[in-house]
């Protein structure tokens, strides 16, 4: 029963040893124990005040990162719509030097026609030639085979060239 009622000796030592124990934290630990959360809770006011001031620059940056992703999409699309530009205009310049390319090559191709008909009606005309007096060659050998008659046409041709 003396766990329950304690007595007056051990209430006044535990008394004085709990006070005496209160007097040494206050005058050694509570001051640097009050101090170390005074630390903490500005260190904790501080992050608090930076982590705000750093969400402001975070919003101001990514302000900034939008104007400047729309200002390069303007630009990109400014330099897609001149590479448009130059492609339309060197395609527009293939196609016109194609088209005079092609117009030289079909006068060169008519004038190498003609020039190669007129050498073939020459050629044409020199072997028509040529067999024609082929031809006259042995219809005179033939008709003048005989003398007299050789001698009938000569007279006929002097009195042609006679009369003329």
């Amino acid at each position: 029963m003396e766990l329950l009622m304690p007595g007056i000796g051990l209430i006044f030592w535990m008394t004085l040893s709990f006070s005496l124990v209160l007097v040494i934290l206050r005058k050694f630990a509570w001051k640097p124990i009050l101090a170390t959360i005074k630390e903490r809770e500005d260190y904790i006011a501080n992050s608090l005040r930076q982590g705000k001031r750093i969400q402001r620059e975070l919003a101001d940056l990514d302000a900034t990162k939008e104007k400047l992703l729309a200002q390069a999409h303007e630009k990109a699309e400014e330099v897609v719509q001149k590479a448009r530009q130059d492609g339309d205009q060197i395609i527009e310049n293939a196609r016109k030097q194609a088209a005079e390319d092609t117009n030289q090559l079909i006068e060169t191709a008519k004038n190498s026609i003609l020039a190669e008909r007129k050498a073939a009606e020459r050629e044409i005309r020199n072997q028509i030639v040529k067999l024609s007096v082929d031809m006259a060659q042995k219809v005179i050998k033939e008709e003048f085979a005989d003398v007299d008659k050789k001698n009938k046409y000569v007279d006929k041709l002097l009195e042609e060239i006679q009369l003329n």
